[in-house]
């Protein structure tokens, strides 16, 4: 008893006199790659790597090496130590993100593929396409690999499919898990592959998932802003470099940000952080879905009709809920909010400076991907903020798994949760599109809930939310009043429209 009072006495004192309890949580030092301020890029000559090598003990790796020089980077307070820069060795200034990554070499050179493999480093869109392509060989019995479009500079798109090929997709539904809109958010990347490794390296623990659900991964949404990041210019990346707009020429910052494009209350926010201009590097694009990259992911929601969504981001540590936008109403009641919270309390991050949240937005922004799934499809859509900016990689692990319960409780209320689960047909069978009013939810933005054509199917998540009151709707089909309660089990419910007659 007496050492347990110790500990809670200590713990009062820190949080009483130093603020916060944060500081009792385990943090990791923000710390990124390209920091200027903390670390620095070398570029040696190649005659003068043995005097590199042993004037630093042989303790500093080399990032990239090329025929006639080699990187590295250092703490900026050893510059002076060291004596650098002197002759062959001197700094780097302007070098794209290759030279910083550390094993990216080493990676691209891997003739055998493992899982493990997907862990290793940072990835750029080669890499990506790579491992995705290398993971369904792998893992043949629950995976696809698809690619869902291609990029303003014609790049594909490459996404993995997590599911049980064995079972037929019919009563299945669809997750989707998008990283990197903006490219040079590398560690956003890495939330996407752990979603890929933790369900595949533990397949039997998640076969349940993989029979309920479509989950779809697309770790690099923006393929043309990684290879800018990666091996042009590492002040570009955010946006998908295609200089077709307006007057931009290829030396500024071309491009649009692919996450201002989507059309749901485009371009109608007053902020800094959303912009007309083809420069800014919020640029927005020349009217609402213009980029071909925001068209593959529209199509792919269009076709899944996603049930929930995670988009990942760095580096604000929070979960975000729709809708983000300033001027906009959430549905009454707000089950989105309830989920957001249960997921906020589970994670612990790692960033030394606040503590993980729920938010309905950082800045004011439009055009973005988790709004436009809400509005749409009802999708249950969040965007989260990774803990920390592209740090050394030594670092990921624990990041990833002080966010992992993000998407692990989402798949589990999906899996698991209260649920609406319809298959809407006619009286022949035939699968209908049709229109679900519920009685008891007010919308503020004319949003619209229907049941998909070619199966019929309607599914909503409503964590937290018991008793439902709706119609279902078709013109020439009677209407059908439908009373109950949400419910857990796995199971469809058949409703049948019965055409009206002449008389009606």
């Amino acid at each position: 008893m007496a050492g347990f009072l110790r500990v809670f006495l200590l713990k009062f004192y820190f949080c009483t006199y130093l603020v916060s309890c944060s500081i009792l949580r385990e943090t990791i030092p923000s710390r990124p790659l390209n920091d200027g301020s903390v670390s620095i890029l070398l570029k040696i000559d190649k005659n003068a790597r043995e005097e590199f090598e042993r004037v630093t003990s042989w303790e500093v790796p080399y990032t990239f090496i090329e025929k006639d020089y080699s990187y590295a980077v250092i703490h900026k307070e050893k510059l002076k130590t060291y004596g650098f820069p002197k002759e062959g060795i001197n700094i780097a200034k302007g070098m794209p993100f290759k030279y910083y990554s550390g094993n990216y070499q080493n990676s691209l050179s891997e003739s055998i593929f493992a899982l493990a493999d997907i862990r290793k480093g940072y990835k750029d869109n080669i890499l990506n396409s790579h491992y995705l392509y290398w993971v369904h060989r792998l893992f043949p019995r629950h995976t696809q690999h698809k690619v869902i479009g291609k990029s303003s500079r014609g790049r594909e798109i490459p996404a993995i499919l997590l599911t049980d090929v064995a079972v037929p997709d019919e009563n299945k539904v669809s997750v989707l898990f998008n990283c990197a809109h903006h490219s040079n958010e590398v560690i956003s990347v890495e939330h996407c592959y752990d979603v890929i490794y933790e369900l595949l390296a533990h397949k039997k623990k998640y076969a349940d998932m993989f029979a309920k659900l479509k989950i779809w991964v697309v770790p690099i949404v923006n393929p043309d802003g990684s290879r800018v990041f990666w091996h042009e210019n590492m002040s570009m990346g955010r946006k998908n470099g295609y200089p077709g707009w307006g007057q931009v020429s290829e030396k500024e910052n071309p491009g649009v940000d692919i996450n201002r494009n989507y059309p749901f209350f485009w371009g109608k926010t007053k902020s800094n952080r959303t912009s007309s201009m083809s420069n800014s590097v919020f640029f927005r694009g020349p009217y609402p879905g213009s980029e071909p990259e925001t068209q593959a992911m529209m199509n792919l929601a269009e076709k899944e009709r996603f049930v929930a969504s995670i988009s990942y981001h760095a580096f604000a540590n929070c979960i975000l809920v729709p809708y983000t936008n300033d001027g906009t109403s959430n549905p009454e009641p707000d089950f989105t909010w309830n989920l957001a919270k249960r997921i906020a309390s589970a994670v612990e991050s790692k960033n030394p400076n606040h503590n993980f949240g729920a938010k309905k937005n950082i800045y004011a922004v439009d055009g973005v991907d988790q709004d436009y799934y809400f509005f749409k499809y009802g999708t249950l859509a969040y965007l989260v903020e990774s803990s920390h900016l592209n740090p050394p990689y030594s670092d990921v692990p624990k990041i990833m798994e002080s966010l992992r319960p993000a998407w692990m409780i989402l798949l589990e209320e999906i899996a698991d949760g209260s649920k609406l689960y319809f298959k809407i047909k006619d009286e022949h069978g035939n699968p209908l599109a049709a229109n679900i009013k519920y009685e008891k939810v007010v919308f503020y933005h004319g949003e619209v809930r229907t049941s998909r054509k070619e199966d019929g199917m309607f599914f909503q998540s409503f964590p937290g939310i018991r008793g439902i009151n709706l119609k279902v709707e078709k013109e020439g089909y009677e209407t059908v009043n439908w009373q109950g309660t949400t419910w857990k089990s796995w199971k469809a419910v058949e409703i049948v429209l019965k055409k009206k007659t002449p008389a009606q």
